[in-house]
């Protein structure tokens, strides 16, 4: 049970997050945290103040670290090694340009009494620009992919993991180029631990902002869906009459063919398309990284 002498870490990856972190740190410092627990900035190689910006929370975070995470790149590589380095028994992973909501290390600590693994919600309005051009849908932390559909996944921008899971899984895969969250998520499954989701653990979620960092993020989450078709192709095979759980998701409003069209000449019906033409080049034009092994069906995870 999560108790005074329970241990939390709380992984945030960054690399040149100047310009949001503060916003993070913030909410961090003002956490209520029932045991004891640390904070990790995971710094991935910034050429910015991004170390700066952390340290300058030292005082209000007793427990902040600063990792150098610049031995490897990427995102996985700099949880990873925030994980490496950090002393919980509990691991939470954040991002460094979202911001979490009050009771977010609790409410993620609690449910790891319960569940190997968890993930929370995401709010998409408070971080909103009110200029500036984004997709028009709500991301959601809910993640049951099309192609398989057998686990549900959490992103790992709003993710918990007991530190002995982790560690047998051996972390997150640094050869995905996305969907490393998907990812840990479905081996833990896959291994017999069980998933859960926590409604209170909310982490407020900033949108990209642009057509250049949408279609980027987009072609980048292609790429990451075929090297996950590619990993998981035997499960996705066996499971081609799974049928999955009704979602508790919002349901997408559906909208005529004429009012489609109209959408196209709008600001964010132009973001929608930018983001379905970056994702589907991803997926059609990348190719699987060879270091991404396909798991078989005997495999142990």
């Amino acid at each position: 049970m999560t108790n005074d002498s329970t241990t939390v870490s709380v992984v945030v990856p960054a690399r040149n997050a100047a310009m949001t972190l503060n916003a993070q740190l913030e909410a961090l410092a003002q956490q209520k945290v029932s045991c004891a627990w640390e904070v990790l900035i995971s710094d991935n190689g910034s050429t910015d103040a991004t170390r700066d910006v952390a340290e300058r929370w030292a005082g209000r975070i007793p427990l902040l670290r600063v990792i150098d995470a610049s031995a490897r790149r990427g995102a996985s590589a700099a949880r990873n090694l925030g994980a490496a380095a950090a002393s919980g028994e509990l691991l939470l992973f954040c991002d460094a340009d979202d911001v979490i909501a009050p009771g977010w290390v609790n409410q993620m600590a609690k449910a790891l009494d319960v569940y190997a693994l968890v993930g929370g919600v995401l709010e998409n309005h408070s971080l909103r620009r009110s200029h500036g051009v984004s997709v028009s849908w709500n991301a959601s932390a809910e993640i049951r992919l099309r192609y398989w559909t057998r686990y549900e996944a959490t992103p790992g921008s709003n993710l918990g993991i007991r530190r002995t899971i982790f560690d047998e899984l051996g972390g997150f895969d640094e050869y995905l180029v996305t969907g490393e969250d998907v990812d840990l998520c479905w081996r833990a499954q896959l291994a017999g631990h069980t998933f859960g989701r926590v409604r209170d653990a909310v982490v407020l979620a900033r949108p990209r902002i642009g057509a250049r960092a949408i279609y980027r993020q987009a072609y980048s989450y292609g790429e990451g869906h075929r090297q996950l078709r590619h990993k998981y192709a035997a499960f996705i095979a066996a499971d081609a009459d799974y049928e999955a759980p009704s979602s508790t998701a919002p349901a997408v409003e559906r909208r005529s063919a004429s009012r489609r069209l109209r959408r196209l000449f709008t600001a964010s019906g132009f973001a929608d398309v930018t983001w379905r033409v970056g994702q589907t080049l991803g997926e059609l034009l990348s190719r699987a990284d060879r270091r991404v092994t396909p798991l078989t069906r005997d495999v142990t995870i």
